[in-house]
């Protein structure tokens, strides 16, 4: 008779596959440093040329390489006199790659950022470079860049909107080229293109819609109103809010493609130094005291007005009554009212889309059956290509990215004609309770 024991075997629950392959975390960060012409030229980075220079595109897998690797140091308190000796860009970078990653998991995880610093007054081709180093994986772009998301277009009239559809076709491009990414703007909207006193004022009237049907890419500003984010924003001599990029790249890297940043209950901003919020614009010029006149803070923001600028299609931190210890993101919308219409969506897409292509290349070029009677593809290649794809797609199903699919071969193609095999297929998006509308009253009865 056998000793008494406890016996445990594996069996398969058959749980369903997540279908990731990690490629849809990676992120990239571009600074544009255009308005910082000394940046690299003297003080702090040029002497930090050995680790980082212009026009570098670096792999950051953590923040401790970051600061290691490539000297991207966090900011240190000092005086105005030795501010760009002993700081470079005032912090600005650290803090945002700091940002990204404790927003993405944990401030000492990992993750997989590039991040490139490039003069883009001429043009946005520093994207393209990002792309190539990245051999096309970046899925998310995060672009922080001093010139002015506005323009001013006469006193009495709306601002112009600026940046935003240049960037979006650079995106159409990337897509055309099979790297599809989501592009995040993170510009000035601290002045109108001028540096006078009129200039560093922002009405909020004025602000034009941003909806100009670019799905591709999705503006934002706001910031935490703390003493590190106002000092950075003080001693930049364009003093160009700091924003909040590096938390909602780390955010959008965390989320699962088809999930919302603005998910409540999984993506809050809360932390030592993000507790409070400011625009981080509306009248810049300087007080005796050397304070900002009015950066907007939070609170008196009214719900009007914030209301008006997520309709005009902006996305920025919010809180909500009622939630201690939290900020939020307000929307994942896109600069679209279209299918596109959101971050997430264009992450699903862009997910598939990725996916199926690098499926369906090991067959270009391969034999094509044919129904020898009809001329036209044979059923069983139907069949297979159908079922290829169908595999992709059931793996983004089970995972709850997608509601769901079809995929469709037309049978009547004549391959032997043009030598073009023509598939389509269709997903149904998931939803998101944007808006959730309650019913309450009294009642003598609980019928």
């Amino acid at each position: 008779m056998a000793i008494g024991n406890v016996i445990i075997k594996d069996t398969d629950g058959n749980i369903p596959y997540s279908g990731a392959s990690g490629q849809e975390k990676v992120t990239g960060l571009l600074f544009d440093v255009s308005m910082q012409p000394d940046l690299f030229r003297e003080g702090y980075g040029k002497n930090n040329e050995g680790k980082l220079k212009l026009n570098d595109v670096l792999y950051i897998t953590n923040f401790k390489s970051a600061i290691q690797d490539f000297g991207i140091i966090e900011r240190v308190e000092t005086t105005e006199e030795d501010e760009n000796n002993v700081n470079f860009f005032h912090g600005i970078p650290a803090y945002h790659i700091r940002e990204f990653f404790r927003m993405s998991g944990n401030v000492d995880g990992n993750g997989k950022l590039y991040v490139m610093f490039a003069d883009c007054s001429a043009s946005w081709d520093a994207i393209d470079v990002m792309q190539r180093v990245a051999g096309g994986l970046i899925n998310q772009l995060g672009v922080w860049t001093e010139q002015p998301l506005w323009k001013l277009n006469g006193a009495e009239e709306k601002y112009n909107l600026n940046i935003v559809k240049t960037l979006n076709d650079k995106a159409v491009a990337m897509a055309d080229l099979h790297q599809p990414l989501s592009i995040v703007l993170c510009a000035n909207p601290s002045n109108t293109g001028s540096d006078t006193s009129d200039g560093k004022q922002i009405d909020l009237n004025k602000i034009p819609t941003a909806i100009c049907e670019a799905s591709r890419i999705s503006v934002i500003f706001g910031q935490a109103r703390c003493a590190l984010v106002s000092m950075m924003q003080k001693r930049n001599v364009n003093n160009t809010p700091v924003g909040f990029l590096g938390a909602m790249m780390g955010a959008i890297a965390r989320a699962n493609v088809h999930e919302s940043v603005a998910w409540v209950r999984t993506f809050n901003l809360f932390d030592d130094n993000f507790q409070n919020i400011e625009l981080g614009f509306g009248d810049i010029n300087l007080t005796a005291d050397e304070d900002f006149t009015s950066l907007n803070m939070y609170e008196s923001l009214s719900p009007v007005l914030l209301d008006d600028l997520d309709e005009k299609g902006y996305i920025f931190p919010i809180k909500y009554s009622g939630r201690e210890n939290g900020i939020y993101i307000s929307k994942d919308q896109t600069c679209s009212v279209g299918d596109y219409r959101t971050i997430a969506r264009n992450r699903t897409i862009n997910k598939s889309r990725r996916a199926v292509r690098a499926a369906l290349l090991p067959y270009v070029n391969s034999p094509l059956m044919v129904n020898p009677a009809t001329g036209f593809l044979a059923p069983s290649k139907i069949s297979s290509f159908k079922t290829l794809i169908g595999d992709i797609l059931a793996k983004m199903q089970a995972a709850q990215e997608i509601s769901g699919y079809a995929v469709n071969i037309d049978a009547n193609q004549n391959v032997l004609v043009d030598d073009t095999l023509r598939i389509s297929y269709v997903i149904v998006p998931v939803g998101v309770a944007v808006k959730i509308y309650v019913e309450e009253g009294l009642s003598l009865t609980a019928k």
